[in-house]
């Protein structure tokens, strides 16, 4: 019953979610107790000098941690004070290691979305880009869906956005909010004009397709 795909916050049912860090969390409490993580360089936190560091917990997590079901939160931003080829360098070698390893990607995007997608293009990746966080206008939401992105949605989001999103496409999370997911769903099910039970289960599927049937 994966629900959340991306969260800062482990939830008291911690299947339920999958908790997101990087290599300075790494001896944080909730990366011990998760049951589902997601790692990967946050374009916040690299820095010149710590990109092979970072690489390197990456690669050693990857390879030695069963409960790696995604890469991520990895992506580029044009409001941090990461110089932007460095963001690109480092988000490159992360989609190879997305392909590499085959497991999805979950983005963080900031102003840079004509970058992700004109990425998209040129690489071709096998392995699944999802948005998260998602917060556009449907006019972005459309141009995202027709290169098959996956749109992950959480506590703030566009309401004409979502009602457009296929549900085949459709994630939730909570990210930094002390949200219930459950509520963000409710909320998300009001919007859709969809029951809470039938979206939930069409969430529940997503997850299962993307992360468990690789």
């Amino acid at each position: 019953m994966l629900l959340d795909i991306h969260t800062h916050h482990l939830p008291d049912h911690p299947a339920t979610a999958l908790w997101s860090g990087c290599m300075k969390d790494r001896n944080a409490a909730e990366i011990h107790h998760a049951e589902w993580i997601s790692v990967g360089i946050h374009p916040w936190h690299l820095l010149p000098d710590n990109l092979n560091k970072q690489l390197d917990w990456l690669e050693s997590v990857i390879t030695t941690d069963r409960r790696v079901l995604a890469i991520g939160e990895a992506g580029l931003d044009r409001l941090c004070q990461t110089p932007f080829k460095l963001q690109l360098k480092a988000f490159r070698i992360i989609i190879e290691l997305s392909e590499k390893h085959r497991l999805p990607l979950i983005i963080h995007a900031v102003k840079t979305f004509n970058e992700i997608m004109a990425l998209k293009k040129e690489i071709r990746p096998f392995q699944p880009w999802i948005i998260h966080g998602f917060r556009g206008k449907k006019e972005l939401a459309g141009s995202l869906l027709r290169q098959d992105f996956h749109l992950s949605v959480g506590e703030k989001f566009n309401t004409e956005a979502v009602k457009t999103i296929p549900s085949e496409h459709l994630l939730a999370e909570t990210d930094e909010s002390l949200a219930d997911i459950s509520d963000i769903i409710g909320r998300l099910a009001e919007v859709r004009d969809e029951s809470v039970d039938s979206l939930r289960t069409r969430l529940c599927l997503n997850a299962e397709r993307l992360f468990f049937h690789r």
